[in-house]
């Protein structure tokens, strides 16, 4: 039985396709439940042939030529028409699957009998709506769930489904042929499952940059092909209520957010004035104001000025909100029995002010210096918007851009103050590393840390540990359950704050040695680790070492709150004689032994101190003569 069938469009991918298959030969799902079908639409370089010895080689794969026709969408409704999967699923020829996608999304789709099955995306060019995939959602819908922030074509649908309900591509050059698709299916699946705990679908960046998607568009034949997506709302809507939250997301995205950030700024002016015409003429034919007043505050001041303003007064918005940013603070950082607190603080900015609110008569406001003065203030008051607004201290990876949400959300306060009122989030994240990925080991690499917040229609990132408290005190080494190895630190120069995953023992050792002693005395030390571990070592040692070879074996336990915090006794009738001792520290595999850069002193007389060993070293010649010294003033006269 074929489960699942891979549609992948083909055209002159030579230089970008070989990703793309390997990732699908290395699904853990069988080859014999598995169809791989590439259409490839008139190619002129070396892809069909390449393609033809893919085929020879692989039971499961089949290549169907045809005449060029331009587009993705007459190879997809093709390969559709060929499928024998009870699910198929759509791939572009430069992105890649990682290997159990097709397994866990198959199995997802068959326990809920799903028509439409989202699984995790992850770009490394592209902005991708994280909010879609904040958790695991086994039946949902398109009323119930923000499947419409999810509107590429890289799904999984049951076959069968798309043929009972004649769901096909619009064939030849347009654009947004994917939204009106996955429109179509949204409204018509009974049931939808969205798989958020595996990074399924990798959307990649195409050699050169020739990615569709990211070239600029036609205003008027780009809106026009709008207007049939926005019918198919239409038709399984009814005006008012049920309608505008679906033509809100479309009005944010399609329409205002082409006239904000930094590439507006970037269009040739008649470009610009063609594209605010095509945006201003489709809001009046069809977005009625009570879709703008459902948006945050400063999305509705956009849409207001698009509706009366000027070209110039929409730039100067654009230059105001790019100037809005978030600026977090690390209040705190420490381990814990079950993961690094992360302590949080994120304030907006306004340049380098603090954004304040506007206060009159109890409401709340935008300021004008950010909003300008065209601006109402019906539009200006985010007084209903207090609730919503939304916080998280992200993780991604470096490399692979793989990216999770780390428990628990900030929570968002008002301060007033003089000036006005600002909005500050705070909170404690959780990071665990076997577990930061939606409930699994996050991947060997280096992750970086990050806050997001979302208000006011903003939303805004910010790179965590740049600007940080005198509270921040934090091991630089984690051990998993399973003894990988992870390194917390501060990066060079900026000292923002990332994760090592997957670190050699050697470089952990030498962390470690960073550890520090505490409490000493002849038979107990105390130790404050530069590590912790989520299951402490059982056979945990410190060996004390005289440079004449006389040693002392002490066992260690974790004591007290922090789980860094150890002690080590001498067994009983033991304890240290006078001398200089280097320490070394037995954790078990696969760390090494660590040699500590502190000794411990143990005089004749006196307590018992520490001394680091790049302070001076104490010479056992001088101590020799030290305590031969004591001796002799001891004897009787």
């Amino acid at each position: 039985m074929i489960k699942v069938s891979i549609v992948v469009p083909v055209y002159n991918a030579e230089d970008c396709i070989q990703p793309c298959i390997e990732s699908l030969l290395g699904q853990t799902l069988p080859p014999e439940q598995l169809e791989l079908i590439f259409v490839d639409d008139g190619s002129t370089d070396d892809s069909l042939p390449r393609l033809r010895r893919l085929e020879a080689e692989h039971q499961h794969v089949e290549v169907i030529p045809i005449p060029n026709s331009g587009w993705p969408g007459k190879p997809r409704n093709v390969g559709t028409d060929h499928a024998h999967g009870e699910y198929v699923m759509f791939m572009d020829q430069d992105d890649s699957l990682e290997p159990e996608s097709l397994e866990r999304m198959y199995v997802a789709a068959s326990t809920a009998s799903a028509d439409v099955v989202l699984g995790k995306v992850i770009s490394d060019f592209r902005g991708v709506n994280h909010e879609v995939y904040r958790e695991q959602r086994p039946r949902c819908d398109v009323f119930s769930a923000p499947l419409m922030e999810s509107l590429t074509p890289h799904k999984m649908f049951r076959t069968q489904f798309l043929r009972d309900k004649a769901i096909r591509y619009p064939e030849g050059p347009r654009r947004l042929e994917d939204q009106l698709f996955m429109a179509q299916a949204y409204f018509a699946a009974a049931q939808a499952t969205i798989v958020a705990d595996y990074v399924c679908y990798r959307y990649l960046r195409r050699p050169g940059g020739g990615n569709a998607g990211s070239k600029r568009f036609d205003p008027a034949g780009y809106y026009a092909n709008l207007r049939e997506v926005l019918d198919v709302v239409d038709a399984h809507t009814e005006p008012g209520e049920l309608r505008d939250p679906f033509y809100r997301r479309f009005l944010r995205v399609e329409l205002l957010g082409r006239l904000g950030g930094a590439k507006v700024l970037k269009h040739p002016p008649d470009y610009l004035e063609d594209l605010v015409h095509e945006v201003r003429t489709l809001m009046e034919e069809r977005f009625p104001v009570s879709v703008d007043a459902g948006m945050g505050a400063a999305m509705r001041v956009r849409a207001q000025l698009v509706r009366r303003g000027t070209r110039e007064q929409l730039l100067a918005l654009a230059e105001s909100y790019n100037r809005v940013k978030a600026r977090s603070t690390l209040t705190g950082l420490r381990p814990g029995a079950d993961g690094m607190y992360i302590d949080v603080e994120v304030r907006l900015l306004a340049g380098k002010q603090p954004l304040l609110l506007e206060e009159q008569d109890g409401r709340l406001f935008l300021p004008r210096s950010v909003t300008g003065d065209r601006a109402t203030d019906e539009a200006r008051h985010v007084g209903d918007q207090i609730d919503g607004a939304l916080g998280d201290v992200v993780i991604r990876h470096r490399t692979l851009r793989d990216e999770w949400f780390l428990p628990a959300p900030l929570s968002m306060h008002l301060e007033p103050g003089r000036g006005g009122v600002q909005v500050v989030w705070r909170g404690t994240a959780r990071l665990d590393p076997t577990t930061a990925a939606g409930g699994a080991a996050l991947r060997t690499g280096i992750h970086d840390l990050y806050v997001r917040v979302g208000c006011f229609g903003w939303s805004r990132t910010d790179r965590l540990g740049s600007v940080r408290t005198d509270s921040v005190d934090a091991p630089g080494l984690f051990v998993d359950v399973a003894g990988r190895l992870s390194r917390r630190y501060d990066t060079d120069p900026h000292h923002n704050l990332s994760l090592e995953v997957g670190l050699s023992a050697g470089k952990a050792t030498s962390l470690l040695r960073g550890s520090k002693l505490t409490k000493v005395g002849r038979t107990r030390i105390g130790l404050r680790l530069n590590g912790w571990w989520t299951q402490p070592p059982a056979d945990a040692q410190v060996t004390l070492q005289r440079d004449d070879g006389h040693a002392l074996t002490l066992s260690m336990t974790p004591v007290g709150a922090s789980p860094r915090d150890w002690l080590a006794a001498a067994p009983e009738g033991e304890r240290t004689r006078p001398g200089t001792y280097r320490v070394t520290l037995q954790l078990g595999a696969p760390l090494q032994p660590v040699t500590l850069d502190e000794v411990l002193v143990v005089p004749v007389f006196g307590g018992v101190r520490t001394r680091s060993i790049t302070s001076g070293p104490i010479l056992a010649e001088r101590l020799t003569q030290l305590v031969a010294a004591g001796r002799r003033s001891m004897r009787p006269r």
